[in-house]
């Protein structure tokens, strides 16, 4: 078996670990925001990510509300 066998596998699973913890932590995921723009709004064009990192930063802390400091 070729070591290049073996890095899509670790690839996948490094790319869903971030993925998690960035979930958990609320960091904005901006791949997963590109697959669901293409396969929900196909015709739209999606923010790039500076944009939409800017954008999470203020959905996030519009609503104060849900943090405790």
């Amino acid at each position: 078996m070729s070591h290049a066998a073996n890095a899509t596998p670790w690839k996948v699973t490094m790319r869903r670990w971030i993925a998690t913890v960035h979930r958990i932590i609320g960091a904005p995921d901006y791949e997963t925001y590109l697959a669901h723009m293409q396969r929900k709004h196909p015709g739209c064009t999606p923010l790039d990510a500076r944009a939409f990192e800017k954008q999470r930063l203020v959905d996030r802390y519009k609503q104060p509300g849900s943090r405790c400091c």
